[in-house]
């Protein structure tokens, strides 16, 4: 193994939920109201256990060989030469995806917070802690997590308790009043684009230590961390409505904005940003070390940290690359991401499950019984 280190299933838990929520506190309810109109909540609510699905099926591929990582299976299963070509098209999915993380968080910092900052000085100085993360290794990452997952969660349920005495239960009517089309769209968008992200816990499992309930706590986690997304996509359908809901991208930091009780808890909006740029910051740290970890699988290196440094110069050079505005952003990646989503972390683990049973499920059905001792 090129990693010693090995973390809890505590650790891994909580990384698991922070990976989760990530930037989805503040995306999530934008792209899934965006079909879904004011049944956008009904269809995240129904997403749920397709998501729960999808974790088992990608929690199945990794136990085909629970000491190998994705690369590493994928080179098993389909050989060298076809298992190196997937291998380099789940790293390019790694790649993009830390990339599209790193840039929300300049687009975010740069539209609403840091109005007069340059977004490449906001991309440098995340580098620099996503660096300095890399370095230290998992196990430190994984006790950062148990330090900063609480941070999260307080300022989430702090935004719930503010916005109910504005929540109107009206903005939520009329109910079913989308197509089935659209309905069936919403659901599976809001699927895979929360539980779906969380293939690159398949680049981690192999150091998790291991325990009899780690299934369980992995359910447990995206779960917890898909109903967290649900009752945020609710709330911000019963306080501003549809219509602003799927127009505004960052709408969780404007329902923040929102919160006044008796002129003395209001604005609360840094505490939302805080909370969403320590989950996205775990993301975009998990999506980077994947994507370390399969290069030096990928080349059978000793080490990762030789790739840390150039690597990290990639992300930022696609962060930059990736898209002239948010708008594009909105309009262009996020549907092509949908579908990505769908073939990587569905279609392809199906597959390569297909392949394991065929390859070494015979194998095992072919062998002669255990010859039994004479009593």
């Amino acid at each position: 193994m090129i990693i010693k280190d090995k973390i809890t299933i505590r650790q891994f838990t909580l990384l698991t939920f922070l990976v989760m929520v990530g930037d989805m506190i503040l995306i999530y309810p934008s792209l899934v109201t965006t079909l879904g109109k004011q049944d956008a909540w009904i269809c995240s609510f129904l997403s749920q256990p397709i998501g729960l699905f999808i974790i088992w099926i990608l929690y199945k591929l990794q136990q085909t060989s629970p000491e190998l990582s994705l690369i590493e299976i994928c080179k098993k299963l389909l050989g060298t030469w076809i298992g190196s070509v997937l291998s380099i098209g789940y790293l390019f999915y790694f790649a993009i995806g830390a990339a599209i993380c790193i840039r929300e968080v300049g687009d975010f910092m740069t539209t609403q917070i840091y109005l007069e900052t340059p977004i490449r000085v906001i991309l440098i100085m995340l580098m620099c802690s996503l660096i300095w993360g890399l370095m230290k290794g998992l196990q430190t990452m994984g006790a950062t997590s148990e330090l900063l997952t609480p941070i999260v969660v307080v300022f989430m349920a702090l935004l719930f308790v503010g916005l109910l005495p504005n929540i109107k239960v009206s903005h939520l009517q009329p109910i079913f009043n989308i197509s089935r089309v659209h309905l069936i769209e919403t659901v599976v968008r809001g699927a895979f684009t929360s539980f779906g992200e969380l293939l690159v816990l398949t680049m981690i499992l192999p150091y998790v230590v291991s325990g009899p309930h780690l299934k369980r706590d992995l359910l447990l986690a995206t779960f917890c961390g898909g109903l967290l997304l649900c009752i945020l996509l609710l709330f911000s359908l019963m306080v501003v409505g549809p219509f602003l809901t799927q127009h505004n991208i960052f709408i969780s930091y404007t329902l923040s904005q929102k919160i006044n009780i008796g002129n003395f808890f209001e604005r609360i909006e840094a505490f939302m940003a805080t909370a969403w740029l320590i989950a996205t910051y775990f993301k975009s740290l998990l999506y980077m070390f994947a994507f370390v970890i399969g290069l030096a699988q990928l080349f059978q290196l000793k080490t990762y940290k030789p790739l840390i440094l150039p690597s990290s110069l990639l992300m930022f050079a696609l962060a930059i690359l990736i898209s002239p505005n948010v708008i594009f952003y909105i309009e262009t990646i996020m549907p092509a991401w949908v579908d990505w989503d769908i073939t990587c972390s569905f279609i392809i683990p199906l597959l390569l499950l297909l392949v394991h049973r065929i390859r070494f499920g015979k194998n095992r059905k072919n062998q002669p019984p255990p010859e039994r001792l004479p009593t």
